[in-house]
This record gives structure tokens, sequence and C-alpha cells, in this order.
């Protein structure tokens, strides 16, 4: 079958499907379209290496074709493949975070694109949803958007949401064209609507790092955790230089008694990384420290300290890893404990998880089921 015949064909056979009000349906319909319409498009000459040519065997005509299809078919069986897996329809959902407002969930993310990498279509927006079951999201408009005129010019990464004072805050990555990632801040009374506090960064990684506004630099990804004393500690992905030449990944660090002054805090090596230590997570539960990273290419890892800058220890791998997935957070929502898992499915297709997480008797954790 030639590529346009195969287009149509799935097109016709989606079509049934597309009259449905289950937002479960909705969504797979719409990524079956991103899929197809993407695959079209690089069969039609369309190149879809990007900015940085990372495109590789997950976006090929075949490779985005075979996912559609395996939507299609399970529409088909009756299943919904997306059941329990949130973005926006036709997107993807990637770095998030939460925070309760009188008994409801407001979820924020970056807002990608399936059949897309972030340097092929821009991730220049952050989203907001809304939960009271962790299974039925509202979706709302976006929050913030990348804006000319600032260090957020070209793209807004990895939303990180506080409340401080009756007032919420958002620590964000701004990235300028040269992918030099930097703090940014804005501010909310309702967590609808939010203002920027400056154009320009509020954090960047230290002289450690050897940032550069006109270079590609790591320091994206933060969030903020405030200890039991009223100390803020800001944690972000970042990279130092290593003797031998290379980048070595890190978590930078830095702390804050009012959130607008930071103090820099250095940074915290974690060992057997395959690449960078993404979307790092830290929380406080029985008087332990718990980082918890994204171990490129592995999965959702952690540490455990105690105290909230030295000290961590990565356990062995059977205690420390939890699944091959990313940007996990760990939260409490209606009495019980959480996981949120960013699980990537290539091509461009990434969606919002959340499973049980199990504390055990000696401080570990465990992933329980996915909610379903």
């Amino acid at each position: 079958m030639d590529h346009y015949k195969q287009y149509c064909d799935i097109r016709l056979r989606t079509a049934p499907y597309r009259k449905s009000d289950d937002p479960d349906c909705i969504r797979a319909v719409a990524a079956i379209d991103a899929l197809a319409n993407r695959a079209k498009d690089i069969a039609e000459g369309c190149n879809p290496a990007g900015r940085f040519g990372w495109a590789g065997n997950d976006f090929t005509h075949d490779s985005l074709m075979e996912r559609a299809y395996e939507h299609l078919e399970a529409l088909e069986r009756g299943e919904q493949p997306l059941r329990g897996q949130f973005a926006e329809p036709g997107g993807s959902l990637i770095d998030h975070s939460f925070i309760e407002k009188d008994g409801v969930l407001h979820l924020f993310y970056n807002r990608g694109y399936i059949g897309y990498l972030w340097d092929q279509r821009f991730v220049d927006s952050i989203g907001h949803a809304t939960t009271t079951d962790l299974l039925h999201w509202d979706i709302h408009p976006p929050v913030l958007t990348a804006e000319a005129g600032g260090h957020d010019d070209y793209q807004v990464w990895s939303p990180a949401v506080v409340e401080h004072d009756g007032r919420y805050w958002m620590f964000y990555t701004g990235v300028n064209f040269h992918v030099a990632q930097a703090i940014m801040l804005a501010v909310s009374d309702d967590l609808y609507h939010w203002e920027k506090v400056s154009r320009q960064p509020v954090w960047t990684a230290g002289d450690w790092c050897g940032w550069d506004a006109g270079k590609w630099s790591d320091c994206r990804d933060s969030m903020i955790f405030k200890d039991d004393d009223g100390t803020f500690y800001m944690y972000y992905c970042s990279t130092y230089p290593a003797e031998d030449g290379t980048r070595r990944a890190c978590v930078g660090a830095a702390s804050s008694r009012d959130l607008i002054h930071w103090q820099e805090e250095g940074f915290i090596t974690v060992p057997n990384l395959r690449s960078n230590a993404e979307s790092p997570y830290v929380m406080k539960k029985d008087g332990k420290y718990y980082l918890f990273y994204t171990n490129c290419g592995f999965g959702t890892c952690y540490a455990v300290s105690d105290y909230p800058l030295k000290g961590w220890t990565v356990l062995p791998d059977d205690k420390n890893f939890l699944v091959a997935t990313c940007c996990t957070e760990v939260f409490s929502y209606g009495g019980k404990w959480y996981l949120s898992l960013a699980t990537y499915r290539g091509r461009g297709e990434q969606y919002l998880e959340i499973a049980e997480c199990i504390w055990q008797e000696d401080g570990t954790i465990s992933m329980g089921d996915f909610l379903r």
C-alpha cells in the first residue's frame, strides 16, 4: 500500500470514533491523527531532523504509522489505549508540577506535541489542568508562554509551583535562542492568571557550571522544596566541566528565605548516571530527604540523605530504581501517596500517568498499581 492510500485507510477507519465524547477516546483519535499527519508530511518530503538532528528512527513514515495503527487497532478491539494517560488531545506532557487548592489538584506542564521533539516544534507554553480524582482532567487555557524581549524568547519548560505568603509562585525554565536555560519566576493569586516577575532570570547556575547566555548552558527543571525551618531549597538539572574536559551531570542547588533572594549552594553529584539527572524532585518524610531524578536512558531513581544538600546515598538498583520512565514527583492527595510519571512512548508521544506509591517500613519506596 503506498503512503497516501495508507493515510486514507487510517483516516477512514478512525472516522467512526470521532463521534465519541469519551475523553480517552478523544485523546486516542487525536494521537492517531497527529501520528498519521506527521507520517504523511514526512513521506511527502518534510525533513524531520529538527534543529539538532535528533529525529532518528522514531520519526520515519513507517514508525509513525505503525504507532498510529496500534492505537487504531486497540480502538477496533473495544479498548482505550490511552486510558489513565493524560495529555491534551494531540499533545505530549513532559515536566510537570502539582499543587492542591480547596480540594482540587492543579497540574501545570510542558505542552509538547505528538510526532515532534522540542527542537522540531517548540515547547513554548505551559499548560494547566485540574482534577478531583486523578483520572478525569479539566483542561484550562495555558498560563505562560515564551515572549520576545526576555530570556524566555525561545521556549518555556518545567514549571514548579509552590504557595508562600498567600500567593502562588511558579519557577520555570526560560530558554533563549542559544538554548541557555535559566530559572524564571511568575506569580499568581488564583492559579489561573499568572504574571511574570521579570523578563530576566531569577537564577542561573553558579561559576562551577560555566553558564553562558550565548551558548547552550544547563540550568533547567527547577523544583522548590520548603524545609521544616522555613528555608526554601531550589534544585535543578545542570552540568559541570570535569578534569578530562567532558561535562558531567549534577543537580544544582540554591537556598532562600523569601523565594526572591537566593544563595548559591553548589551542586550534588549522583553516581552511575547514564546521561543527565533530569527533573530533580526533593521531599522529606520521617526525617529523611529523598531526591528523585531521571537517570536518562534508565529511568526514575532516587537517593536518600539526612541533610538537604549533602550525604546523598544511592541504594543498589533493586532498591533505588522505580520505573523505566521519567519526570517523577511523589505527592499525597486525598490521604494517599502517589507517584507521577511522564511515560515516553517514542515518536514524541508522552503522557502523564499516576501510580500508587508504597512506603516500606525501611523507608524505601516501591510503585503500586497505575490508576486506570
